[in-house]
């Protein structure tokens, strides 16, 4: 059996928080977080404490900062899509509702829970997608 793979994905080695180490592994072993997500995922899922689901399903500086975090952590490409994306979605909730407030909600919520799985797949998997949803469907 090859141990590169166990080797190549010893997340105590590659300089990240504990927090970043436990999204990673936790994608590792049960893949990411789909839309319609397998039963290993979501059994796994429902056995983390409170604290552990919003690690893994929420990043904080991605919340307040959006596409410049993207590009901060090297997701340049993902990074100019999501900025033309929350543009669209903004003006569109801004056109309907008027309501700036609702528009900058959403815009957060929608950063702050995409960064994570696309962080895994810049890091871990290497994607240079430019595909913000890649890995969710």
């Amino acid at each position: 059996m090859d141990n590169s793979t166990e080797k190549d994905f010893d997340f105590n080695n590659w300089g990240l928080s504990k927090a970043w180490q436990f999204r990673f592994k936790f994608y590792e072993e049960n893949g990411l977080p789909k839309f319609k997500p397998t039963a290993q995922y979501t059994e796994k899922f429902k056995a983390l404490s409170f604290g552990q689901r919003f690690t893994l399903t929420s990043n904080i500086g991605a919340c307040f900062f959006g596409p410049l975090y993207f590009l901060c952590v090297g997701m340049w490409r993902k990074a100019i899509v999501l900025w033309l994306l929350l543009f669209t979605i903004g003006f569109v909730i801004l056109a309907f509702t008027g309501s700036r407030a609702i528009a900058i909600c959403v815009n957060m919520a929608i950063s702050m829970t995409i960064a994570n799985p696309a962080y895994y797949l810049h890091r871990v998997k290497k994607s240079k997608s430019f595909n913000i949803f890649e890995g969710l469907f």
